[in-house]
């Protein structure tokens, strides 16, 4: 019994051991658990209380950007240092109240931790189009399906004004087709005039010429010079013979006078032979005469002849040389003629199916096939090739004989009926030719005058702004936005921002060019205006978004004109409040085309809004021509009379246009479809305006507007802070099993610090 008395005793205290060696690492797991929780609830408290931090820095966003639908806070705003600490130490636990009420963690803002970082300006173009994007994704579609898509596509207007388009630059191409082709006809006719005339002087000549060789060759018959100077020398000898005799017996019949009248016998004998002796020598003198003659004949005949000769050969030269200027020249008017044609018969088989009347004029083009003009070259060169067969009978060095006269003269009068003919078939057509040339010549001046006087009205309107004195009263604000052009090396707000987005100068973005000169230019010009009109309405993209915006947040010429259905003047809304921008009703305008002064901007949306005007009225004229128009048959003709009834009906709407009022789209849509002058400039918006150039004049407008420079402006914030708490357990367990550095956690004594990060941007 004392035995196991005493074995009772010894195992007492056992229990107690070992319930100690099991709790007590149940104690300290269940510590470290607790302090594990502690530390992912304060580090969740500290994600969350940063985070709410940089909203509540996000949440000092400028007011005046913020009316334009853009929000950014500037790069050292204090007020957003100071809403994030205040943010951050409000949302976190902090230490026990002063009474002492328990708290699971006692989080704490370290001071000193605090950082926020803005990034991404406004300046930057990407992050300016993402706000814009963001802003008008609601508002843009509805108003492009209403303003633009209804009004263009679904009228057909678009469609219209392409077929117009694509006809004035065919006219343009065909009436420079036509005129080459007219002209190069003209240089063959000329030439061929110059060929006819040179026959006309060449044929009485030679016809005299030749009569008059026949005539001396039917008298010299096979006599030749030698022969006959032969027999003239024979006779002149024979005529001195007698000459001699006649005076021999003279001297006789005088001696023997002198001896009596036994003399008389022999003074008979010698009269008698004196007598025969006169008859013989009037025979040779007269053989004298006549051989002289024919000496004169024959060398008359060779002189005639050399001259012929000399004379036809040069004449020949000249014809031939006339006549290859004539075939070089009709051989540019058939290639002209031919490219032409070709041109027309391209035309006419891609408009097939086209509505636009106008260009039933192609059919009415004057045209000649290609086998009219080889012909008429043709007879030419087989006319002049009868004066050759001319001077190959003069040059053959045959004698002239009575057929070969006949040949040459048949020749000769061949050669001018030839031309005569071909100049009688030829010369009506080609003055039928220059009867209609100049009759639609007459037709050209007129229209291009009737057009003239309102392009004079419409260029007396330009450059318009109301300015009370010659001094623009916008000038100082042009030269923030552009620079000071007197001062070199000068840089406006649009410059800055050009550079920082690496993009060219605004100078080398190019404006429309809008030349109302002249009636032809007016038309190309106009009709180029809105050649893409129907590629561009399509669907939505956010170049339109961007220009949108452009449209709803910024004046512009009528704002403040406008009126409504029930003749109320309208009223902005936007929140921007656009009427009493610096920049008064002009910035939509500097926008699109980026002038220095107000009346150069007023100036280009004038001459822009005319020119689609005037297409507008130019596409309807050309759907219903005049018929005298369409007769004529010069498609130039066609588009110069569009141009001048188009720019009546341009000139009174623009009249309107300026004054806030709306007009019909088109007339052949009547009132149902009307656009007013802010129309306008959203469709020249989308025509044209380079986007890079429009975001940074729009950056340099809001600055302007509210003294904001968007490069100091972020839209991006990052916000950092750490915070600190007491570890109830965790040091000591883990120093108690010989670790360390495992909380997770930056540990200070037997606090703990947390570090946490968060970006947000608009």
């Amino acid at each position: 019994m004392s035995v196991g008395n005493g074995l009772w005793r010894d195992r007492q205290g056992a229990v107690s051991v070992y319930l100690m060696a099991v709790l007590v690492p149940v104690f300290l797991f269940c510590g470290l658990l607790i302090d594990a929780v502690r530390l992912k609830t304060a580090e969740k408290e500290t994600e969350n209380a940063v985070k709410a931090g940089v909203r509540s820095a996000l949440s000092t966003y400028s007011p005046s950007l913020q009316t334009y639908g853009l929000f950014g806070i500037a790069a050292e705003a204090e007020e957003a240092k100071r809403a994030f600490e205040r943010t951050v130490q409000g949302s976190l636990s902090g230490p026990p109240e002063e009474d002492g009420s328990f708290r699971f963690i006692d989080n704490r803002l370290v001071p000193a931790s605090v950082h926020l970082t803005p990034m991404y300006p406004l300046a930057n173009h990407q992050v300016f189009k993402r706000q814009l994007l963001e802003e008008m994704k609601y508002r843009a579609p509805i108003l492009y399906s209403l303003e633009i898509y209804d009004k263009f596509k679904k009228n057909n207007l678009a469609s219209r004004l392409s077929q117009a388009s694509r006809f004035t630059k065919q006219a343009a191409k065909l009436e420079k087709l036509l005129d080459e082709r007219n002209e190069r006809l003209e240089e063959a006719w000329d030439d061929f005039l110059e060929i006819r005339q040179k026959a006309l002087d060449l044929h009485p000549f030679y016809q005299t010429q030749l009569r008059d060789l026949n005539e001396l060759s039917g008298r010299i018959g096979i006599h030749t010079v030698e022969e006959v100077r032969g027999t003239l020398s024979s006779a002149k000898e024979e005529v001195r013979r007698l000459q001699s005799q006649l005076d021999g017996i003279d001297r006789s019949i005088t001696s023997l006078a002198q001896a009596g009248a036994g003399a008389a016998e022999s003074i008979r004998q010698l009269l008698m032979a004196r007598q025969t002796l006169q008859g013989q020598l009037q025979e040779a003198w007269s053989k004298v005469t006549q051989f002289e003659q024919l000496l004169q004949d024959l060398l008359r005949y060779a002189e005639l002849l050399t001259v012929l000769k000399l004379k036809s050969s040069k004449d020949a030269a000249e014809l031939s040389d006339k006549k290859e200027l004539f075939q070089s020249s009709m051989t540019s008017a058939k290639k002209a003629n031919d490219q032409l044609n070709a041109e027309v018969r391209r035309i006419q088989s891609e408009a097939a199916g086209d509505t636009l009347e106008a260009e039933q004029v192609i059919g009415s083009i004057p045209l000649y096939s290609r086998e009219e003009l080889e012909r008429f070259e043709s007879d030419t060169a087989s006319a002049v090739s009868f004066f050759s067969g001319v001077n190959a009978q003069i040059q053959d060095g045959l004698m002239f004989t009575q057929q070969k006269y006949n040949q040459t003269d048949s020749a000769l009068e061949l050669f001018l009926q030839k031309i005569q003919d071909i100049y009688a078939e030829q010369n009506a057509k080609q003055s039928a030719r220059k009867q209609h040339n100049g009759a639609v010549k007459a037709s050209k001046r007129d229209e291009r005058n009737k057009a003239q006087s309102y392009l004079d009205q419409v260029k007396r309107g330009l450059g318009s702004c109301s300015l009370v004195s010659a001094v623009d009263p916008y000038q100082e604000l042009y030269r923030k936005l552009q620079g000071d052009p007197s001062r070199p090396g000068s840089k406006g707000f649009v410059q800055l921002y050009m550079e920082l987005n690496a993009a060219r100068k605004p100078a080398e973005y190019p404006v429309p060019q809008i030349d109302l000169k002249d009636a032809d230019q007016a038309g190309f010009s106009a009709m180029k205006l809105v050649s893409s009109m129907a590629g561009l309405l399509t669907e939505v993209r956010d170049e339109f978004y961007v220009d949108e915006f452009a449209v709803s947040k910024f004046s512009y010429r009528t704002l403040g004109l406008e009126k409504d259905a029930q003749g109320n003047v309208g009223r902005s809304r936007e929140l921007s409040k656009p009427e009493q921008h610096p920049l008064a009703n002009q910035e939509l305008e500097y926008l699109l085309y980026g002038s220095s002064t107000c009346a150069g901007n007023y100036s280009l949306a004038y001459a822009e809004m005319f020119a689609f005007r005037l297409a507008v009225g130019m596409t309807e004229s050309l759907m219903k021509p005049r018929n005298e128009a369409l007769a004529a048959g010069s498609p130039l003709l066609m588009v110069l009379a569009a141009v001048a009834e188009g720019a009546v009906q341009a000139q009174a709407d623009m009249a309107k246009l300026i004054q806030g009022e709306t007009v019909p789209l088109s007339k052949e849509l009547g009132l149902a479809v009307m656009l007013g002058y802010k129309d306008y400039l959203r469709v020249f918006l989308l025509l044209h305006s380079p986007e890079t150039a429009l975001l940074s004049r729009m950056q340099a407008l809001l600055q302007l507007n509210t003294g904001l420079d968007l490069r100091e402006t972020a839209s991006y914030v990052s916000g950092q802070a750490s915070t600190s708490f007491r570890l109830w357990f965790m040091p000591q367990v883990l120093q108690q099993i010989g670790r360390s550095g495992l909380t997770g956690c930056d540990e200070e004594g037997r606090r703990c610090r947390l570090t946490k990060v968060a970006d947000y941007n608009y």
